[in-house]
């Protein structure tokens, strides 16, 4: 049996399966669903040792403005150690930033890749039919404009690095908008 690690909002925990784990995920103390994200990438370097990291963004960081929450190993800022500040360490070509946006706000991403991805988290809670609360809507590289909903998310061809995705809380409402933007090598 390993360690036990309860995650609240804002943590965010980086595994790395390196030569083999053994995990599961369970609600601590209750028979509710849990609601979260797993993210996967592949690593560069493969046979790593297996470690795991952990990190906590607070709502007030992330509100409307990027905040850098997994970077690349060796990157300035990204420290190799079980907790720490900053972004988490991952061995791929892949920097992820969070923002919590309000209506009617914009942000713009600089994406420094050949590609991203964008994710509006479902914030609304689980739901298996039509998404519901917040509304973004996204212009950038290679995307025309379009509109997403909590759960949704779309590939962005960058072409040319530097190129910004500009991303708006088009909502008519109060809802806050959590999105995640991937920026890929």
């Amino acid at each position: 049996m390993g360690n036990l690690e309860i995650l609240k909002r804002g943590d965010l925990q980086m595994t790395s399966a390196g030569t083999g784990i053994s995990h599961s995920e369970k609600c601590h103390g209750s028979k509710e669903p849990v609601h979260f994200l797993q993210i996967w990438s592949f690593p560069k370097t493969s046979r790593l040792e297996p470690k795991y990291f952990t990190r906590h963004f607070t709502d007030d960081e992330k509100r409307g403005g990027w905040v850098k929450i997994v970077a690349p190993v060796g990157e300035k800022g990204v420290e190799l150690v079980r907790e720490a500040q900053g972004p988490a360490p991952v061995h791929s070509d892949l920097t992820l930033y969070a923002t919590l946006l309000g209506t009617g706000k914009t942000l713009e991403r600089p994406l420094q890749g050949k590609k991203g991805y964008i994710h509006v988290i479902q914030t609304s809670g689980y739901n298996p039919l039509k998404s519901q609360g917040a509304t973004v809507r996204i212009r950038g590289p290679g995307t025309e404009q379009m509109e997403l909903k909590e759960g949704d998310g779309a590939y962005i061809f960058v072409g040319e690095k530097g190129n910004a995705l500009t991303v708006e809380n088009a909502g008519d409402g109060n809802e806050t908008a959590e999105v995640l933007v991937f920026d890929l090598d």
